[in-house]
């Protein structure tokens, strides 16, 4: 029986090649700015990745870090057991799994910048299947993070 982790691991560097071309497109992105604006991205833009992401936005009115969820791909909704998340928060999930997104997004709003992670899905009778993690930070106006990106990767 594999223990089931309800953390993220965080990595210093990515493995996947598509998560690295990722953070080095939001690095272009963030030219001449603090962060990138949120309209630089388009999951359009990255077919291979586009069901494996998640795009959440930041509220600023909670007290604790709260995000609504404004896209979920398929590969997502698939391994994570998340279908008909989209429009809902991270705090409408409930406390364990609130508690382990929102400490990712905790930890990218404070280092302002691309952060990688390694984990499992949890809770949903996959913990065998190895995940990379590349969030990515966005603003609405080039100073704070208002957004996420969470690209996923199998290992």
């Amino acid at each position: 029986m594999i223990q089931e982790d309800p953390r993220w691991r965080g990595k210093t560097a990515l493995d996947r090649a598509e998560l690295r071309d990722l953070a080095a497109t939001w690095r272009g992105w963030a030219k001449g700015r603090a962060l990138p604006l949120r309209d630089r991205f388009d999951p359009v833009d990255f077919p291979k990745l586009l069901p494996w992401i998640v795009l959440m936005e930041i509220l600023p009115e909670a007290p604790e870090l709260d995000a609504r969820i404004r896209y979920v791909g398929s590969e997502i909704v698939h391994y994570f057991s998340s279908a008909n998340i989209t429009g809902t928060t991270l705090s409408d999930l409930g406390p364990i799994y609130w508690d382990r997104w929102a400490d990712v997004g905790r930890q990218v709003r404070q280092a302002r910048g691309p952060l990688c992670f390694q984990g499992a899905p949890f809770l949903v009778g996959k913990a065998h299947v190895n995940f990379e993690m590349l969030v990515l930070p966005l603003s609405k106006t080039g100073e704070g993070v208002d957004f996420l990106i969470l690209a996923l990767s199998r290992l």
